[in-house]
């Protein structure tokens, strides 16, 4: 049975935190999410795909680009839930930038409207960079797509930082695939520099495998992150279709699916014991 880390998933509750990036949604994911939620997609799946079940370890959290951080850093401090194994904390990346102790990770969204373009070229980001590097803490980056050129360069200048790009880069079809290619191709050639499979939509195969294919061509399988983007992969695909395609294209391959988010978010081995 694969062992799973999941590297990106969410929880949150609209009773209590404000999210008000889901009222530009469909409604569909406007409720409470919770760890048990998530444990429970899992079971799911493996009570629909029993031939193909995996062993969901834990995951990763990620911030969920509320309006009130200091809540959702008090919520997550407070949830201690064993297969919660990490977390990805919102902050502004910069010299003076605030971390929750307890964080395995920051993320600062650069693909939202409140995100001036060319954020991460800015001085005081680099500077950020560079010390989130001496404290061997990872970055999550989330771009558009459009830029992930200026995130390629900035890895360059800061190589010994440890980035992971959420979502592929945002590629979400044929013709920007094609137009980011050459970017991702320079972030791959980084050895710090990780990318999480997931935030595609899965209707075209075609754009899936060429998808894939990019990912396995710029990147050591050593550091593609096997991630769900749950609830948020509702929006744009559905949790089992994406897990069936990766399962049957990295079929038994523990370091996507287990290995490589345990080195990039350093997670200890008492946590998945």
């Amino acid at each position: 049975m694969q062992r799973i880390i999941d590297s990106h998933f969410h929880i949150w509750d609209p009773s209590v935190q404000p999210l008000s990036w889901l009222d530009g949604t469909d409604g569909s994911i406007t409720r409470r999410y919770d760890m048990d939620c998530l444990k429970r997609a899992y079971a799911s799946y493996n009570e629909q795909h029993p031939d193909a079940a995996v062993n969901f370890i834990g995951g990763v959290y990620v911030e969920v680009d509320t309006d009130d951080t200091s809540l959702e850093d008090r919520l997550l401090s407070e949830n201690h839930d064993p297969l919660l194994l990490a977390t990805s904390m919102r902050s502004t990346v910069g010299p003076a930038m605030r971390v929750p102790l307890y964080a395995h990770g920051v993320r600062e969204p650069l693909h939202t409207p409140a995100s001036p373009r060319g954020r991460c070229l800015q001085d005081n980001f680099i500077r950020g960079l560079r010390l989130m590097a001496d404290k061997n803490m990872p970055f999550d980056a989330c771009v558009r797509v459009d830029e992930l050129g200026d995130l390629a360069q900035v890895c360059e200048q800061v190589p010994e930082a440890t980035v992971i790009v959420d979502h592929m880069g945002n590629i979400s079809n044929l013709q920007n695939l094609e137009s980011s290619s050459d970017a991702l191709h320079r972030l791959g050639e980084l050895p710090n520099v990780y990318v999480k499979v997931s935030g595609y939509p899965t209707d075209d195969p075609r754009f899936v495998s060429a998808l894939l294919d990019l990912a396995q061509a710029a990147f050591s399988n050593k550091r593609l992150l096997y991630a769900s983007n749950w609830p948020v992969v509702g929006l744009y695909a559905d949790f089992d279709s994406h897990l069936s395609i990766l399962l049957n294209r990295f079929a038994g391959d523990d370091d996507f699916f287990f290995n490589n988010a345990r080195n990039a978010y350093h997670i200890v081995e008492r946590k998945i014991s």
